[in-house]
């Protein structure tokens, strides 16, 4: 660990009045949520030019309604079962103590399940159905009805009922629309980050005097432009991950850096 770079957060930490906390699937994964892009993520199994957008997801479905149908279980369970980290539980302490907004690549509702209150989905969330004719969410799902989806799901895969009876099961569980208007509130290949999200935290990001970029690879755009947007508007830049980063790089994992970090700023003695 660089000190010179953890004293500067620490004492950014402590004097910053607006702090944006943007989020990746790097602390998600200590939640026990696999990642898409490692080595041994998701497009290695499913491969992106069948899964990854929404055209290419129903066009599976149709031709091979199983392997789509394992693709959704392997996305809908580890977050049904997940729960928040000790460093989804330290973001939402920053808001004790300052302004706080949490802007977040992951699906998975975990900043709202630990507290934090001001949270930007900018992709979206697997916890909500949207029309998608008047862009309103239906429902909304509790971590229980995602694992009975799991289960449901597990079955038509290991082949334990037919096509028929797995849609009429999920039906009970999943608001479906015949003209397929009604799908998860999520952001694919190819779509547009979700509004109002993306507006809102693009104005937090240009306010904020502190972005603290968090288990973020930083190669998805155009939310990966959000620290350099910071920077340019004068705010400090700090970078948790276990992996290398420009500037202030804090080098570890967010559960067990982040409650240090807040704890050094906002409990030790101001020396």
């Amino acid at each position: 660990m660089n000190t010179d770079h953890w004293i500067t957060a620490v004492l950014a930490l402590r004097k910053a009045r607006e702090i944006v906390v943007f989020t990746g699937a790097g602390i998600s994964s200590e939640s026990g949520i696999p990642t898409f892009r490692d080595t041994d993520g998701f497009w290695e199994r499913f491969p992106p030019e069948e899964f990854a957008t929404w055209g290419t997801l129903f066009q599976t479905a149709v031709t091979d309604p199983r392997k789509a149908a394992e693709f959704v279980l392997h996305v809908v369970e580890p977050i049904a079962r997940a729960e928040p980290n000790a460093g989804h539980q330290a973001i939402a302490r920053l808001q004790r103590h300052a302004s706080t907004t949490v802007v977040t690549q992951n699906i998975d509702g975990l900043h709202q399940s630990a507290g934090s209150e001001r949270v930007l989905e900018i992709h979206g969330s697997l916890l909500e159905v949207v029309d998608i004719s008047t862009r309103t969410i239906i429902r909304r799902f509790e971590r229980t009805d995602l694992l009975k989806i799991a289960a449901t799901l597990q079955k038509y895969v290991d082949k334990e009922v037919s096509l028929i009876s797995f849609l009429a099961e999920l039906a009970k569980e999943y608001p479906f629309d015949w003209r397929v208007r009604h799908r998860p509130n999520l952001i694919l290949f190819g779509d547009q980050l979700a509004e109002p999200a993306w507006s809102e935290a693009s104005v937090a990001v240009e306010r904020c005097d502190l972005l603290l970029s968090v288990g973020t690879s930083g190669v998805v755009y155009p939310a990966a432009r959000l620290p350099s947007c910071a920077a340019a508007s004068g705010a400090t830049v700090i970078s948790i991950d276990p992996h290398s980063a420009e500037g202030c790089w804090l080098q570890g994992k967010a559960g067990e850096l982040l409650p240090k970090l807040i704890s050094d700023a906002f409990d030790a003695p101001k020396g």
